[in-house]
């Protein structure tokens, strides 16, 4: 497949695939949209290959999902069903995409060996087709989030034109984190499921089915976790509540810091990669 997509792009070089290095591998493999495009594409078509619903069938498990777990928690925690089933539906779509992002970003360059080891293109291509493919089924998701706030009579805010921007930020988040923990779980195979252990652990710890409000002054516990902010960054356009300023700080400068640590680690080991798959 990759050979026929660059076959229609003379090579690659229209997408700086025919010439790239350690210091330009991020933004060589980021441009190549074509390819990453396509194979992300592939990968969900083949994922639901045969299925009636197809890519849908995201969409269904995530209604049922959240129906369960709002009629469930908003009993245990005393919230009112109207405020907390939207605040729960956003809150697990960009989980279930930032938990893909980082599980299957451990496996970025091991699952795609083969490739790597027959095909010269920059590592990152590898990278933005898994966070393209678990961006495809947030945008999946999203509709039961939309169709929770119908259900309730709630209608979007002036906030909701800042969603684009949360959606593009959560989107560049997965591929740093795919091109960190590739890198090192490609070198040491034990971290994968140490990763996939704190992910479990983490989602308890994150403001997904409650909110801080109810740590009453031990608040700050959620303030220091930036996957709530990731999360807030989405949440509050959707919702029709204000960001804060500090969940926007939070998720910018967790990007430009992640983006910083990825070109180092692509600078020093990229060449390595091939000979550690």
């Amino acid at each position: 497949m990759i050979a026929e997509v660059l076959t229609h792009r003379k090579g690659g070089a229209e997408h700086g695939l025919a010439d790239h290095t350690s210091s330009s591998d991020l933004c060589s493999g980021m441009a190549a949209y074509t390819v990453w495009g396509t194979l992300g594409w592939h990968d969900i078509r083949q994922r639901y290959r045969r299925s009636v619903l197809g890519p849908f069938w995201f969409t269904l498990s995530t209604l049922i999902m959240v129906v369960v777990l709002g009629l469930l928690y908003s009993q245990l925690l005393h919230q009112e069903i109207s405020n907390y089933l939207p605040y729960l539906a956003v809150g697990l779509v960009v989980w279930q995409y930032l938990a893909s992002a980082v599980t299957e970003g451990c496996a970025s360059f091991i699952g795609s060996a083969y490739l790597i080891k027959q095909i010269r293109l920059p590592l990152t291509v590898h990278v933005c087709r898994i966070a393209w493919r678990n961006f495809v089924i947030l945008l999946h998701s999203l509709p039961v989030v939309i169709l929770t706030l119908l259900v309730f009579g709630r209608w979007p805010t002036a906030e909701i034109l800042l969603l684009p921007f949360a959606l593009l930020i959560l989107w560049l988040q997965g591929i740093w984190i795919g091109v960190v923990l590739g890198i090192l779980c490609t070198r040491f195979r034990d971290i994968a499921p140490i990763v996939a252990n704190l992910v479990q652990v983490t989602f308890f710890f994150t403001p997904v089915m409650w909110s801080p409000e109810i740590l009453a002054d031990r608040a700050w516990v959620a303030e220091f976790n930036p996957l709530y902010h990731l999360i807030e960054i989405a949440r509050g356009p959707i919702v029709g509540r204000p960001v804060p300023l500090g969940s926007w700080v939070w998720a910018i400068g967790l990007l430009v810091v992640g983006f910083i640590f990825a070109q180092f680690l692509m600078k020093r080991y990229r060449n390595r990669v091939p000979y550690w798959l």
